[in-house]
């Protein structure tokens, strides 16, 4: 509900502010005061455009601003979840427009969009008038009416549920999709790649390992060959060596030491040189062993090392570098193969939402089948009270196209759609074809009285009483007074009988500015007297007579 309007340096507007309050609130004048102005403002708070033309003269920006107290906020969840907006009781819109052409739009305090604006605006504030072709005619509006008479809110909530599952389960196989078919494209090179690693086989630090041993491996080599040598010197190059010499020797002195005494001695010194020549054999054998395998040969170590140092050019710089990669490519393989299996899955519980969706839009769909033919019957009883007694009605429920389960969005797979035959022989239209714009807002009070429930949104009804008369504009403004009592109404309007309705009375007028030659739009809400004399002035002209004081009053009472 709207309960506090603000308006600054609009057309002829300085300055005013309203303070409205449930049910009706009236707005009279005589034409041309600015009825139309407030009635823009209004327009502006639901996105209507706004252009530099509308600001007074003189000023450098207007202004526009409300503030809304909202009974149910919880029934715009959906709506302030999207603007980011916690669903508070109240609500201040505030929209200026400025010279440059670049207003400003807050709601809450935070900057917000036209788009954003008009979602919200379209919600909190409706507007009917004779030449105004409206939320009515279009048929999102109509679906929403027809649903918010069938009561089905439960199978727009699961509706909205199962949408929303087969947008994420959607989303999921799509991103599965695109990663697959990324990573096909670089499957072989991965493949290739990793092959050539596992060739290889590289271990950690064997690099630095090999490069330590081939550091050695002249040394080694050297050494190697140098006891080889000291062993053949030994052994002697015909089988005969040192040792065996040494032997040799030490007998033949044995022999002959009977003959000499003198050689006793030399016979013990050849024995002790033929056991050292032994030990130091043995001694070069023991060296020998510890030389390591492979020293003697470095052609291994040279192509190892080369397998390696090419491996680390291609993924390095460091053979770390290259196990790291080979992990990777082995992780990005196995990614590849379970995204596989994920896509599987994906693609089966994009299935069962789909399934879901399908039979939440088709239990919506019948729900809405059931309600067309009741909500037709409804609209078509007001409509003839209110001025069409020939009138024909019907509102259709069509499928749209394709597989419900796929056609389906957050309110189901349906549109729906008002069709209307003022007179007979006309055939049924579309009420957007509908020429008068007085028509169309007797429809959208029909619509708004078959609603059930109170709503927080008001409606503006811009004299769409224009043109009526008699028994018609009585019921009218009957019907009107009861639409006061399901929710706010803003009625602009220049037939007594309208603006007779319980509620606030509100007078619209142009008075010129003291002291400078300028004209300005101002509003007063009129008490029981300013009441009766502004009606009185409605059925008889500025000076009425007494006989339209007494009908005042009676319609006041009434």
């Amino acid at each position: 509900m709207l309960t506090e309007l603000k308006v600054q340096n609009l057309a002829l507007i300085r300055e005013l502010r309203l303070s409205l309050g449930p049910g009706a609130n009236i707005l009279t004048g005589e034409t041309g005061a600015g009825k139309s102005v407030l009635a823009g403002a209004i327009e502006l708070l639901r996105g209507a455009k706004a252009s530099p033309g509308l600001i007074r003269a003189g000023e450098d920006e207007a202004m526009v601003e409300a503030l809304f107290h909202l009974e149910r906020p919880e029934a715009l969840a959906g709506l302030f979840e999207e603007l980011d907006l916690d669903p508070k009781e109240e609500l201040v819109i505030k929209r200026t427009i400025s010279q440059s052409g670049r207003g400003k739009i807050r709601i809450n305090g935070a900057l917000a969009t036209v788009g954003q604006l008009a979602s919200l605006g379209e919600e909190l504030l409706a507007v009917s008038g004779q030449h105004d072709q409206q939320s009515l005619v279009r048929e999102s509006r109509q679906l929403d009416f027809l649903d918010s008479f069938g009561n089905l809110g439960g199978f727009l909530k699961e509706s909205l549920a199962a949408w929303r599952e087969r947008e994420a389960a959607d989303k999921i196989r799509a991103s599965l999709e695109a990663e697959i078919a990324s990573a096909e494209e670089k499957r072989e090179m991965l493949e290739w790649n990793l092959a050539e690693i596992d060739r290889v086989k590289p271990q950690p630090g064997e690099d630095d390992l090999l490069a330590e041993q081939k550091s050695g491996l002249k040394t080694s080599a050297k050494l190697a060959k140098a006891l080889a040598q000291a062993k053949d010197i030994l052994s002697g190059e015909k089988g005969e060596g040192l040792s065996e010499r040494l032997d040799r020797l030490s007998r033949q002195l044995e022999r002959a030491a009977p003959l000499d005494e003198r050689l006793a001695p030399l016979v013990e010194s050849a024995r002790d040189c033929a056991a050292q020549t032994f030990d130091l054999g043995a001694s070069i054998d023991a060296i020998a062993k510890t030389i390591p395998k492979g020293a003697d040969d470095p052609e291994k170590i040279d192509d190892r090392l080369s397998d390696l140092a090419k491996l680390k050019r291609k993924h390095g710089p460091a053979l770390e570098d290259v196990l790291a990669k080979a992990e990777s490519m082995r992780a990005a393989l196995s990614r590849l193969d379970q995204a596989a299996l994920d896509l599987s899955g994906a693609k089966k519980t994009l299935e069962k939402a789909r399934a879901r969706a399908e039979a939440a839009a088709l239990a919506l769909r019948a729900g809405r089948v059931a309600a067309a033919d009741a909500l037709a019957s409804n609209l078509t009883e007001t409509l003839k009270v209110l001025g069409f007694p020939k009138l024909s009605m019907k509102v259709e429920v069509a499928p749209m196209e394709g597989p419900p389960g796929l056609a389906a969005g957050p309110k189901g797979a349906d549109n729906v759609s008002l069709l209307f035959c003022p007179n007979p022989g006309e055939g049924l239209k579309p009420i957007s074809k509908i020429a008068s714009g007085g028509e169309l807002s007797r429809v959208m009070m029909a619509l708004k009285i078959a609603q059930e429930p109170r709503s927080d949104q008001s409606l503006l009804f811009d004299e769409i009483d224009s043109g009526l008369s008699g028994a018609v504009a009585e019921a009218v403004a009957a019907k009107m007074a009861e639409l006061a009592t399901r929710q706010q109404i803003l009625v602009i309007t220049h037939l007594p009988q309208m603006a007779s309705l319980k509620g606030k009375h509100f007078q619209v007028y142009k008075d010129q500015v003291a002291g400078a030659d300028r004209t300005e739009t101002s509003i007063v809400e009129l008490d029981e007297i300013g009441r009766t004399m502004e009606l009185a002035r409605m059925l008889d002209g500025a000076a009425p007579s007494p006989e339209a004081m007494a009908l005042s009053r009676r319609l006041l009472t009434h």
